[in-house]
């Protein structure tokens, strides 16, 4: 008999998922977030930059360009490092290098898929949206437009980091469907089951702010490296949820069809 799809099971099987590797997770996004660390130390001087910046120098720009293609390459590798991980632990009990390493390289190549589509469409996006403030500004309140502005800006935040992280649940399983194909998916379903991504979204969003605050000390490394570790929890979490959300809603699906195999994932 076919089970009704709910966001607490998903919720609640993302959380045991979780729990259950509790401190293996840990360990990895400490391990991966002090490699990172240590990367960014030592390649971009920090300070030099800061200060360039104040003084609006020039010279910030190029420093600046390096630090964030930097950060991004590293955030792709984690990321893609992460859902090779989620996808081990849902087929093994233990880590397991060997599925590990095969499931990066075809996740990096999709993320950097990914980023290149949207690094296409968000500047069209962006110009697009600033033509249509702009005439509004001329229509109606300037107070008004600010609230419209930041209403279209939460909104386009919470779809925009929704189909990321749904799209990184579901390059996680391997198929044989093409990037386009798994792109397309990834946007049909958040916005078919925007019941799930929109609270999970939401409570993604609060958990960021409260993780902020071990990010306010100034110059503090052990505060840093917290902060980072426990973004990369969540970020495990999320990219759990909604791995389970699209292994459940397939396993659903073929509930009305004649059983083939029957794939059990480790909760």
């Amino acid at each position: 008999m076919q089970t009704e799809l709910s966001f607490s099971i998903v919720f609640t099987q993302a959380a045991n998922f979780i729990r259950n590797r509790f401190w293996p997770i840990v360990l990895i996004s400490l391990l991966l977030n002090l490699f990172a660390t240590l990367i960014l130390k030592n390649t971009v001087d920090i300070a030099t930059l800061t200060q360039l910046l104040k003084a609006n120098s020039p010279s910030a720009f190029p420093l600046l360009l390096k630090m964030l293609v930097i950060k991004l390459v590293l955030f792709i590798i984690i990321d893609a490092i992460l859902i090779a991980i989620i996808y081990n632990y849902s087929f093994n009990e233990y880590l397991n290098l060997n599925t590990v390493l095969s499931r990066m390289l075809p996740n990096v190549l999709n993320m950097i898929g990914f980023e290149l589509v949207f690094l296409i469409i968000l500047p069209i996006i962006f110009l697009f949206g600033g033509l249509i403030f702009m005439i509004l500004g001329l229509i109606i309140p300037k107070a008004l437009v600010i609230f419209l502005f930041a209403i279209v800006a939460i909104v386009f935040a919470i779809f925009f980091n929704a189909i990321y992280y749904n799209f990184c649940g579901l390059i996680a399983q391997p198929t044989t469907k093409t990037f386009f194909e798994k792109f397309a998916e990834c946007n049909k379903s958040t916005l078919t089951h925007w019941r799930f991504a929109l609270p999970m979204m939401l409570i993604y969003f609060l958990a960021v702010l409260v993780i902020s605050l071990f990010n306010a000390v100034d110059n503090n490394i052990f505060l840093s490296v917290i902060y980072s570790t426990l973004l990369t929890i969540l970020n495990i979490f999320t990219i759990c949820f909604f791995y389970r959300l699209n292994m459940l809603l397939t396993s659903n699906k073929s509930m009305l069809e004649p059983p083939e195999q029957n794939n059990s994932l480790i909760i």
